[in-house]
C-alpha cells in the first residue's frame, strides 16, 4: 500500500454508493465539488435544476378513524373509519361484511359484568322462587287441611240420623272434640261393609281396604290378630316406592340367597306381599330381605336413584330394626326378619352384632305364634333358622358350641315331589324376560340340607364334650354317616359336573359337605396322638376333601363368578385353602392355592365387605405355613386395605377364622389312636356301602376324588389362568 493515499470526498463517496457509476470519480482540475450531486443523476438528485425545485408531493390525509378497527381492515393492516354497527368505507367499498370484535380487556370486562349481572339476576330468582313454592306448599297444606275437613265433615253429615249416634256426636262436640276424631270414631262403629264409602279419599285404595278387611274378618274369625289395627295402609317399607327397585331386589333375593338360606316360604311371601297380607309378610322382613339384596346390587343398577348401594343397605336395615317391635318377637315373620337381618349384618362385616340377631332369631323361633301360617311353611322357617344357626357356628366358630336341633321329621308337611320352582341366572333388571330357566330344586336342596348339618351338629356335640371322651368309634360312626349322605343324595343333587350344569345352591350344598368332613377330621391331625400309616391315611382323607372343595369353587366361579359368593360360603374358602397349605403345600404348590383363595375372596369382597378381613387372616395363616405368596398378591388384596382388631373381631368375632382345635383335642381319648385300626373295619365296612370317599359317585366332568396330586395342580393353575 503506497504511503500517501489520496483521500476521497465525503460526497464522493456517497455519491457513488448512492448514484451512478460516473460520479465516482471528480472532474480534474475542478475544485467545485458542490456540483457534482446535482449534475448526478442518482436517486439524490434528478440532473434537472427545475424539477429539483418542485415541491415533493403530500400524503392524503384519512378522515376519521376509529380506535376499533373491524376485522377485514384489522387483517389489512388498514385504518378503519367505521364504528359497530354502521360498516367502515373500506368494506363498503370491496363489498365485505364489517364485522368488529372489542378489544381483549374490553371484551373481559364485558363478560365480568355480564356474569355479576347474572349472578344478580339469578339469586333474585332463586329468592322469588323459594318464595313461591312455600307460598305454594302453604296453599296445598291450606287445601288439603280444608278437603280433609269437608271429607271428615261429610262423614259425620252422612251418618247423622241414620245409625242412632246423633246425640253421641253432639255430645262430642260440646266437648271441644274435632271433626277427625268424631268422624274415625263413626267409622269404627259403622259395619265393615259400608266403610268403603266413608273412608276418606287418601285412604281409599282399593288395596288397603280389601287389607283392611281380611284383618276385620281375622279379628271376627280368630284366625289371626291384626298388627296394625291404628291404621288401615300396610306399608311394607319407606325406604322406597319404586317397584321397579323392590322388584330387582327381591329377584336377586331369591336367586342367590333364598336357595341357600331357606328361612321362609317363597311362594307364601310373594303372594301376602302381592295381596297386602300379613300372614307370610311383614315391614321388617320386607326391609330385611331388601338389605341383605342390596349386597347384590351393581352400582350400575342404581344409576336412576339418588343413593348408592351402601346408603340404601343401611336404610333398608335401619328400618328392619324399626319395625322389630316387642311385641311382635315371637311372631314367625318377626323371627323370620331376625335371621336375614343376620345374613345382611354378616355380609356387612358385622358380625358382633349379626350374631345377636341370630341368637334371637332361635330363642323366639320355639316359642312363634303360627299367626294363621301353615304347617309346610312354618317348618321350612324351622328347619331352615335351625341349619343357619348350626352353619354358622360349625363354619364361622363364632363359639365353640352345638346348638338344639328340634327332635322332628324332615320336611314332614312339605311336599317336595311337587315343587315346581325354576332359577334363572338373574343379575340385572331384564334378564328375567330374556334368561332361559331351569328346575330349582331348592326345597330338595334345603332337605338334605337340614340333614347334613344333623351330620354337623353330631361332631360339634362330639368334639364338645357333651357325648364324653371323643373315642375312635364316635368319631368313625360320624364319618360313615357323612359317607353316606353323600351317597344317598339322589341324581339330581349327586351331578356337579359342567355338563350338569348345576345350580349355585347345589354347589354350595357340596362344598359345605367337604368342608365338614375336613373339620372333622382335622382334631385328630392336630391331636399329635396318630403316627405312621394312621396318621397318613388321616391326612389323605383331609387333603382329599379339601381338593374336592377347592373343585367345585371352581366349577363355581367359572359357572356364575364368585361375586355371588355368600358369606358362609367364603368362611369354607378359608378353611378348604387352610387345609391345602397346611397339609398339602406341595401339590397343587402352596403358592398356587393361596392366589386362588385370595383371588376369590376379592372377587367377592365387591358386594361383601366381610371378605377384605378374612383375606387378611388368610395371608397371615399362609405367612406363618410358610406359604410363598403370588407375586402379584398386592394387586389382588392392595385394593382392601388392612386391617385392625375392631375389622377381625367384626368379621369373625374371633381374632382368627380357625377352628379352634386346642379346645377339641382336650375331649380326645389317649387310646384313640390304639383302637382307630380295630374300629375302622367294623364301622366302615358294608357290602353296599363306601369305605373312603373314593367310590363316592360325585361326578365331576374334569376329574374324579381319585385323580393325582399332579392333576390336582393342574386344574387349579388352569383356573387361575382364566
Amino acid at each position: 500500500m503506497p504511503p500517501n493515499r489520496p483521500i476521497v470526498p465525503s460526497d464522493t463517496v456517497r455519491t457513488n454508493v448512492l448514484g451512478d457509476s460516473s460520479s465516482a470519480t471528480p472532474a480534474s482540475g475542478s475544485g467545485n465539488t458542490e456540483s457534482a450531486p446535482s449534475a448526478s443523476g442518482g436517486r439524490w438528485g434528478s440532473g434537472d435544476s427545475a424539477a429539483s425545485q418542485e415541491a415533493p408531493k403530500k400524503r392524503r390525509a384519512p378522515g376519521a378513524v376509529a380506535a376499533v378497527a373491524c376485522i377485514e381492515c384489522r387483517k389489512a393492516r388498514q385504518k378503519c373509519d367505521g364504528s359497530s354497527p354502521r360498516a367502515c368505507t373500506r368494506c363498503q367499498t370491496r363489498r365485505l361484511e364489517c364485522r368488529y370484535e372489542p378489544h381483549t380487556k374490553t371484551r373481559k370486562e364485558l363478560l365480568l359484568q355480564e356474569i355479576a349481572n347474572l349472578k344478580r339476576d339469578n339469586t333474585r330468582l332463586k329468592t322469588i322462587n323459594r318464595e313461591v313454592l312455600s307460598d305454594a306448599s302453604d296453599l296445598r297444606e291450606q287445601h288439603q287441611g280444608l278437603q280433609d275437613l269437608h271429607d271428615w265433615q261429610q262423614i259425620i253429615l252422612d251418618i247423622l240420623g241414620r245409625n242412632g249416634h246423633d246425640r253421641d256426636i253432639i255430645k262430642k262436640l260440646r266437648a271441644g272434640e274435632n271433626t277427625e276424631s268424631i268422624a274415625r270414631w263413626l267409622c269404627q262403629q259403622q259395619p265393615i261393609s259400608s266403610q268403603l264409602h266413608i273412608v276418606p279419599p287418601d285412604e281409599r285404595s282399593l288395596l288397603d281396604i280389601v287389607g283392611a278387611f281380611e284383618h276385620h274378618y281375622r279379628r271376627e274369625d280368630g284366625l289371626g290378630r291384626d298388627r296394625r289395627s291404628d291404621t288401615m295402609r300396610l306399608r311394607w317399607t319407606e325406604v322406597t316406592a319404586s317397584e321397579t327397585l323392590l322388584g330387582h331386589l327381591f329377584d336377586l333375593y331369591f336367586t342367590w340367597v333364598h336357595p341357600i338360606h331357606m328361612l321362609f316360604s317363597e311362594i307364601d311371601f310373594k303372594e301376602s306381599f302381592r295381596t297386602n297380607d300379613d300372614t307370610y309378610c311383614s315391614p321388617a322382613l320386607v326391609n330385611a330381605v331388601c338389605a341383605m339384596a342390596c349386597h347384590l346390587v351393581d352400582a350400575n343398577d342404581l344409576e336412576n336413584e339418588d343413593v348408592d348401594v351402601d346408603t340404601l343397605a343401611q336404610a333398608f336395615m335401619n328400618q328392619a330394626r324399626h319395625e322389630v317391635l316387642p311385641q311382635n318377637y315371637c311372631i314367625l315373620t318377626s323371627v323370620q326378619a331376625l335371621a336375614v337381618m343376620y345374613l345382611a349384618d354378616l355380609s356387612s362385616g358385622k358380625a358382633r352384632s349379626a350374631t345377636g340377631y341370630l341368637r334371637a332369631s332361635v330363642e323366639f323361633l320355639k316359642a312363634a305364634e303360627l299367626d294363621g301360617q301353615s304347617p309346610a311353611a312354618r317348618e321350612i322357617s324351622l328347619w331352615g333358622i335351625q341349619t343357619l344357626n348350626t352353619s354358622s357356628t360349625g363354619i364361622t366358630y363364632q363359639k365353640l358350641y352345638a346348638p338344639e336341633l328340634p327332635h322332628m321329621a324332615r320336611f314332614q308337611h312339605v311336599d317336595i315331589q311337587s315343587d315346581k320352582a325354576v332359577w334363572r341366572f338373574y343379575r340385572t333388571v331384564g334378564d328375567q324376560r330374556v334368561l332361559p330357566v331351569r328346575p330349582s330344586h331348592a326345597i330338595l336342596t334345603a332337605c338334605y340340607q337340614a340333614a347334613l348339618f344333623r351330620i354337623i351338629h353330631e361332631s360339634l356335640n362330639l368334639y364338645c364334650g357333651l357325648r364324653g371322651v371323643v373315642t375312635a368309634e364316635a368319631v368313625l360312626i360320624t364319618y360313615r354317616r357323612y359317607l353316606d349322605w353323600e351317597y344317598d343324595l339322589p341324581s339330581t343333587l349327586k351331578s356337579v359336573g359342567v355338563e350338569a350344569q348345576p345350580v349355585p345352591h347345589i354347589l354350595f350344598l357340596h362344598v359345605q359337605y367337604c368342608v365338614a368332613v375336613v373339620q372333622h377330621l382335622t382334631p385328630l391331625l392336630q391331636s399329635g396322638l396318630f403316627e405312621g400309616p394312621n396318621l397318613q391315611e388321616l391326612r389323605r382323607l383331609v387333603i382329599q376333601h379339601a381338593q374336592s372343595g377347592v373343585e367345585l369353587l371352581e366349577q363355581y366361579r367359572r359357572l356364575y363368578s364368585t361375586r355371588y359368593l355368600m358369606p358362609l360360603l367364603s368362611f369354607c374358602v378359608v378353611h378348604l385353602g387352610d387345609a391345602l397349605i397346611r397339609y398339602s403345600p406341595k401339590e397343587p404348590p402352596a403358592s398356587e392355592t393361596v392366589e386362588f383363595c385370595l383371588l376369590l375372596l376379592q372377587q367377592a369382597s365387591v358386594g361383601f365387605p366381610i371378605c377384605g378381613p378374612l383375606q387378611e387372616l388368610f395371608k397371615r395363616t399362609a405367612d406363618h405355613c410358610g406359604a410363598k405368596m403370588p407375586a402379584n398378591v398386592d394387586e389382588i388384596s392392595g385394593a382392601l386395605g388392612s386391617y385392625g382388631v375392631d375389622e377381625i373381631l367384626d368379621a369373625c368375632t374371633r381374632l382368627d377364622y380357625k377352628q379352634p382345635v386346642d379346645q377339641s383335642t382336650r375331649h380326645i381319648d389317649d387310646n384313640i389312636a390304639v383302637e382307630w385300626p380295630s374300629k375302622w373295619p367294623e364301622i366302615m365296612h358294608s357290602p353296599d356301602r363306601p369305605e373312603s370317599p373314593r367310590s363316592t359317585r360325585r361326578t365331576l366332568s374334569t376329574s374324579t376324588t381319585s385323580s393325582s396330586g399332579n392333576e390336582q395342580h393342574m386344574r387349579i393353575a388352569s383356573l387361575l389362568n382364566t
